[in-house]
């Protein structure tokens, strides 16, 4: 047997493992917006569309979401929370419900499993490029999981106001 085959081997089923905790994460996050926020009224909302990281200001007239060089004003913390998520992965626009509420009650279930995505991608112990690689791929196929539950739902023209 070669001197550290073992470790080799168990860090690559532990790679496997983690691709496939991430892909399931990638798609609970997918479903979550299908079925939770598509479900009920929306709007859409612009973003860059390139990955970064989105900061949350607080103004004197609430919050609003540093995205690159645009800032998106935001009408409570929950909104800014949820829109900073998808900012993050680089959507290039995403529903968000009108429904404060609704916001407030799926953003722990989005907010934990992007959480979850990164901490299985560090467990992976990759230099700092292929961190960032992998990261960039994984994205990728959360946008691609996005627009594909967009699509199943039906471009339907967001509801407006009452």
């Amino acid at each position: 047997m070669i001197p550290g085959a073992k470790c080799r081997r168990s860090g690559q089923e532990t790679q496997v493992k983690n691709q496939t905790a991430i892909q399931e994460e990638i798609e609970k996050l997918g479903r979550t917006y299908g079925e939770e926020v598509l479900s009920g009224r929306t709007r859409v909302v612009s973003l860059p569309g390139r990955k970064c990281e989105p900061r949350i200001l607080n103004t004197f007239l609430g919050f609003e979401l540093q995205v690159a060089q645009k800032r998106i004003t935001c009408p409570d913390m929950s909104t800014a929370r949820y829109l900073k998520i998808f900012a993050e992965i680089g959507m290039p626009s995403v529903r968000a419900p009108y429904d404060p509420s609704l916001t407030s009650g799926v953003l722990p279930q989005l907010e934990q499993s992007l959480r979850k995505i990164k901490d299985l991608l560090l467990e992976e112990n990759l230099n700092r490029k292929q961190h960032q690689s992998k990261l960039r791929n994984i994205y990728r196929n959360i946008r691609k999981n996005l627009k594909m539950v967009e699509e199943e739902v039906g471009d339907r023209p967001p509801e407006a106001c009452p």
